[in-house]
């Protein structure tokens, strides 16, 4: 097992590198508009930008983690190369289980150094130049443009980091059963595409629908958050679970 994610990090280091480099990028600019700025603001069009593009980069890089698993998953299935590893004595849980503990852990890297680099960042500024107003009003957007009931201190913009990553890890592993349907059970089959796409839709459906559930009325933001994600979660496991079972009987050589 923990050769097989070893080569899973090895097909997929070259965009987390890309990802990283950009955000050191905009990070150096971000620190010299904070370090260069004189009482007239002159560097505050620059600080707002480089946030705002930082916190972009932080969503955008998730999600680029998550859709370059499938890909590779994807390529895996679908090519010699890849269809090899299907050939060697590993089993359908240990290759898929590899994928998606890289993506994981990818995840929660990803997840972890982002939000550690905004705190940074925010208690910088602040300590540097106190109430920047005008960046904060674009940050208390950006968090409730995704939550309205979130509460603007650590701990809640930290559990709604958790239930993002958990929420997209879920959606992942959706689009990975989606995609080993469209390859084992579908292939060469009319409409195979849209077949696999209107699964993926109506199983992501599912999920929303079972985190609501499980969420009373009146409940605080900060537990519906952590619920919502335990059941992300769990509801991860079962679609790694049906998508080594459907490998194993389809894939497996």
């Amino acid at each position: 097992m923990g050769k097989l994610l070893k080569y899973e990090f090895r097909k997929t280091w070259a965009v987390k590198l890309i990802i990283l480099g950009l955000a050191a990028i905009l990070e150096i600019a971000f620190l010299a508009g904070v370090f260069l700025r004189n009482s007239q603001g002159n560097t505050d069009n620059l600080i707002g930008t480089t946030a705002a593009l930082l916190a972009f980069l932080a969503l955008g890089g998730v999600m680029i983690i998550g859709i370059q698993s499938v890909m590779t998953l994807h390529r895996d299935m679908n090519t010699r190369q890849g269809y090899m590893l299907y050939m060697t004595p590993k089993s359908s849980f240990q290759i898929l289980g590899a994928k998606m503990a890289e993506n994981g852990l990818s995840l929660t890297l990803a997840g972890a150094f982002f939000f550690l680099l905004g705190l940074l960042d925010v208690t910088l500024l602040l300590s540097k130049l106190g109430q920047l107003e005008v960046l904060w009003k674009y940050f208390q957007d950006f968090v409730r443009m995704m939550n309205r009931e979130i509460e603007l201190n650590t701990r809640g913009v930290l559990c709604l980091v958790v239930e993002m990553l958990a929420s997209w890890l879920a959606t992942v592993s959706i689009a990975y059963l989606a995609d080993i349907i469209s390859s084992a059970l579908l292939n060469g089959k009319k409409f195979n595409g849209l077949v696999a796409f209107l699964f993926f839709i109506l199983l992501t459906m599912a999920l929303n629908w079972l985190q609501h559930l499980f969420v009373p009325g009146g409940m605080p933001v900060i537990s519906m958050l952590l619920v919502q994600a335990v059941v992300a979660l769990i509801y991860s496991a079962v679609m790694y679970v049906i998508s080594a079972l459907v490998m194993d009987r389809y894939l497996s050589v």
